[in-house]
Order: structure tokens, then sequence, then C-alpha cells
């Protein structure tokens, strides 16, 4: 009668740290996902601005579009984005 006493605390405990582990693994996996995508975000953002620079300066134009974004050009080596009206070095 002890015996199966312990036994099912023993069993209860080990669900509760096994369940624990999985909560851990899931909200580390969903935070790991959604820094990688902001991360991405980023970069194509740069990508975006460096290859409007280049385009504008090689066609010698006023204004281009590129993913929902409007870009002009400003200065050697600088790009204005009209949408969020900030202005962005680039760096060669």
């Amino acid at each position: 009668m002890i015996v199966m006493r312990r036994l099912k605390g023993f069993l209860l405990a080990e669900s509760m740290v096994a369940l624990i582990l999985a909560i851990m693994g899931v909200s580390s996996m969903a935070l790991i996902v959604s820094d990688t995508r902001t991360t991405e975000r980023k970069i194509e953002l740069k990508t975006d601005r460096i290859y409007a620079w280049r385009v504008l300066k090689k066609n010698n134009l006023k204004s281009i579009m590129v993913h929902d974004q409007l870009y002009e050009l400003r200065g050697e080596k600088s790009i204005y984005d009209i949408s969020t009206k900030e202005t962005y070095y680039i760096k060669k």
C-alpha cells in the first residue's frame, strides 16, 4: 500500500517535470522563431535600400518603389525613405 502511494507520487512528480520541460521547449522555440523573423525583416530592408540606391544611381531616376517602400536618392551615399521619412547612409 505504501509502495503504491510512493509510486503514484513519483509518477506525478515525473509527469510534472516532463510538462515543465515541454513548456520550456515550446516557449524557447517560439522565441527563436520570432527573433529569426525580426532579423530577417531587418536584413531584407537593408538589402532593399542598397538595391534602390544602386538602381537610382545607375539609371539617374528620381525615385523608385521597392517592396512597398518609396526611395529617393539623397547625396552621394545616402537614400531617403519617403514612407518612413528617414535618411539612410549606404556603406560600400
